[in-house]
Parts: C-alpha cells; structure tokens; sequence
C-alpha cells in the first residue's frame, strides 16, 4: 500500500506579533502530515523563541533558522 505523500507548508506571518504568528502556525498545520516541511516567516521581536516553545510542545523539530533579525524564516520537520 503506498505511503501518503508528505506536503511543503510556508506560513508568512510577517507584521503580526505575539501570539499571532504562533496561532497561524497551529492553524495552518491542524491537517500536515507526519514528516512534512512547515516553513514559517516572521518579525515579532519573539517569533524565534515562541516557535520553538510551540515545536517542543508539540514534539515537532526544528530544522534550521535563516534570514537576518527580524525577519527569520523557520524550518520544522512535523
């Protein structure tokens, strides 16, 4: 029986702030399946810290950060 096919998600969140961006990020991905990409984009002064809460929580990983502060794009393994 073939595996279900995993999907890419990009959530741009820039100019939201707290908590926001988080509850985008919650929204956006209630249906991703396991082993998914989510990219998600922001400039809250928090963005980094909250989305990482939000992946230990929730027992998703963290794959890497890039652009410059503050406007960071975050990769998550779901």
């Amino acid at each position: 029986m073939p595996q279900p096919k995993t999907s890419a998600v990009q959530i741009d969140t820039t100019g939201m702030r707290c908590p926001l961006p988080v509850l985008a990020l919650g929204n956006a991905t209630t249906a991703t399946l396991e082993g998914s990409i989510v990219e998600i984009t922001g400039d809250c002064p928090t963005f980094e810290a909250d989305v990482r809460r939000f992946c230990s929580r929730r027992g998703k990983t963290v794959m890497g950060v890039r652009g410059e502060a503050p406007r960071l794009t975050i990769q998550i393994r779901f």
